[in-house]
């Protein structure tokens, strides 16, 4: 059986003539020619665009190098600048140091200045001081040559009581010092009758008592300073007391002289400010009677006195911090043959009788 042949279903390409050939030839040709000018144009304008960018490049990386040395120069000079700030610092420094040191020399010489007037006003002071003391020396003296008139003596516990910078104080303000030191003396001479004293002389800023004993001396001592340093904080006055007890020749006009009296002035001038100095027979005599603990013990030598003195030194300080010398031992009244107060007693010096005429 014979089978029919497939059909050809392939497209039937149409050949050219030849110069239809060559004619697409030459087309291609110059398509082609004109598609290597366009390379030749792009690889040309690749190159440029290649050289363009080394050109960038080389330049960016001469910029980064700039960059890189200005960032070096900018280190080194922010070193710089901080050295400069530095040394300006210093400089500051320096100039505060010194103007710090210039503020403290004025303020020295201020202190100074207010030194040398304190040391001026001390020495016044301690001038005063020792005037009054030679007053007091020469006014024992004077009583003392009046003593030879009548040799009545006696032992007797002498105190001696003195306002502390007294003429700082009537430098500041006189009238009211003078009030002050008047009120105060009343009261230590009330004080002192209650313990059996008796009033000798007053001496502007102090007084002279003396009592028969010394512990009643001694009690009226440390009873008034310590109302006195109590009362100090409301603008009350410091006193200084001295208390000796000697033998002591006893005045037609109620006063007394002897060493003793110079020694307790001197005593007196010894005394802690708002305290209390004493002679040690006068320690000796109170100790173990009074609550007296040893206070400062010291040997001084003073002025016109031939032998040194033992003396025991109280600061206001521990005199307030001893119990109320009114509360340990009752006060002591007297009879009439021992007391000191009213004044002594002294005859008149017989007269003898005129002669009669014949």
């Amino acid at each position: 059986m014979d089978f029919p042949k497939p059909t050809d279903k392939r497209p039937q390409l149409a050949l050219s003539s030849k110069s239809g050939l060559i004619t697409m030839l030459e087309e291609r040709e110059a398509a082609l020619k004109l598609q290597a000018a366009e390379l030749a144009e792009l690889g040309q304008k690749l190159q440029e665009q290649k050289e363009q960018q080394e050109g960038k490049q080389n330049e960016l990386e001469t910029k980064t190098q700039a960059l890189i040395e200005g960032e070096l120069l900018l280190k080194n000079q922010r070193t710089l600048h901080q050295k400069q700030i530095a040394k300006l610092m210093e400089q500051e420094d320096l100039i505060a140091l010194r103007t710090e040191l210039d503020q403290r020399q004025d303020e020295i010489q201020k202190r100074e200045a207010v030194f040398l007037q304190m040391e001026k006003r001390f020495n016044e002071q301690f001038s005063a001081r020792e005037q009054d003391l030679q007053k007091r020396e020469a006014w024992v003296s004077a009583e003392h040559e009046k003593a030879t008139l009548n040799q009545t003596r006696r032992l007797q516990a002498i105190v001696f009581t003195d306002v502390v910078s007294y003429s700082a104080l009537m430098q500041a303000d006189e009238g009211l010092t003078i009030q002050k030191v008047r009120a105060d003396l009343q009261r230590m001479q009330a004080e002192g009758k209650t313990q059996g004293g008796m009033l000798i002389n007053t001496m502007g800023d102090g007084m002279l008592m003396i009592f028969p004993s010394a512990i009643q001396a001694v009690r009226f001592s440390l009873a008034m300073q310590r109302t006195f340093n109590l009362g100090s904080g409301t603008d009350g006055l410091r006193h200084r007391f001295g208390v000796h007890i000697a033998d002591v020749a006893l005045l037609q006009d109620g006063g007394i002289a002897g060493d003793g009296v110079n020694i307790a002035s001197r005593l007196e001038s010894k005394a802690p400010n708002g305290g209390i100095c004493i002679s040690s027979l006068v320690y000796l005599l109170v100790k173990g009677k009074l609550q007296l603990p040893p206070g400062e013990v010291e040997e001084i030598a003073l002025k016109n006195i031939a032998e040194p003195v033992a003396v025991y030194k109280y600061t206001s300080e521990s005199i307030l911090g001893m119990d109320d010398p009114n509360r340990s031992i009752p006060s002591i009244v007297l009879p009439d043959e021992e007391r000191t107060a009213p004044p002594f007693a002294f005859s008149a010096p017989a007269r003898s009788d005129a002669a009669t005429g014949p």
